[in-house]
């Protein structure tokens, strides 16, 4: 979403003088066809150059930069179980980078809100994970009728911009996206990229499975002044997951991050157990 700062940027190189002609040319009738014809063009030529200068300020703005990987492209991890000490991913369906970041700013969060059916997390404790799948799968003490049917009701983590330097990103690999809706909230001075995603399953006649498509929602915070990044993602739908994201308290430990710091430099958002 555009706000006023990025539209006085972006409109920065057009003189006020040349709107003001503009506009006042538009009630001179006495100038005849040939200037109604002229005017409607600088009208235009003024609306196309206010339009594209604004998308590309709010392209050089916004902190998150994505794109849809070919199939074929490979992203390695290391992974010491595989004989190989690595495993290659491939065919994933959304790739999301950020600025290259010499240091982050670690940081810890705790929710300020959550659904009354995780009670149970709720907790003053600061963290930088928080799962509910044991809301899920957990034994009937702790499991909630409502989540029954989910792999994950929520999942929240956080990382360090400075981890994906270099080409590093981060992957949605099995679920395809939808409308991505990328925005900005003055409130936490974060930009938002938000999307509703879904994987289908073909049907398996031989172990009696039928068809089915998980589904889940997947929002992404970032401040890239500290180089921090927060995913908020799950099933318990969209809305839900916003009043979570919009009420997270976050604050910084005193640490910092740097590329170095991690030995991977891709990784999954895909929001399933683990």
């Amino acid at each position: 979403m555009l706000n006023s700062l990025m539209l006085l940027r972006a409109m920065n190189g057009i003189q006020e003088e040349d709107v003001v002609m503009a506009q006042n040319s538009f009630y001179d009738e006495k100038q005849g066809k040939h200037f109604r014809t002229r005017r409607m063009i600088t009208l235009a030529i003024a609306a196309v150059l206010i339009l594209s200068l604004s998308i590309a300020a709010y392209a050089a703005f916004f902190s998150m930069t994505r794109r849809v990987p070919e199939k074929s492209e490979t992203f390695r991890i290391n992974w010491e179980p595989n004989p190989s000490g690595y495993i290659d991913w491939s065919d994933a369906k959304l790739a999301v980078t950020f600025p290259e970041t010499a240091e982050s700013k670690e940081i810890e969060f705790r929710p300020g809100w959550l659904p009354d059916e995780m009670a149970s997390l709720r907790s003053e404790s600061w963290r930088s994970r928080l799962t509910a799948e044991g809301l899920a799968f957990g034994d009937s003490t702790h499991s909630v009728p409502a989540y029954q049917n989910m792999m994950q009701p929520l999942l929240i983590e956080s990382y360090a911009m400075s981890q994906f330097n270099n080409g590093g990103a981060l992957l949605l690999l099995y679920y395809t996206p939808d409308e991505i809706i990328e925005e900005h909230w003055d409130e936490q001075n974060v930009d938002v990229m938000r999307f509703h995603c879904t994987q289908f399953f073909d049907a398996r006649p031989e172990i009696n499975m039928e068809a089915y498509t998980l589904e889940q929602d997947i929002i992404l915070m970032s401040n890239v002044e500290a180089g921090w990044v927060v995913r908020i993602c799950g099933e318990t739908g969209m809305d839900t997951l916003l009043r979570v994201a919009k009420n997270l308290e976050i604050r910084e430990t005193g640490k910092t991050l740097t590329y170095e710091d991690f030995e991977n430099h891709y990784t999954f958002m895909d929001g399933g157990v683990g």
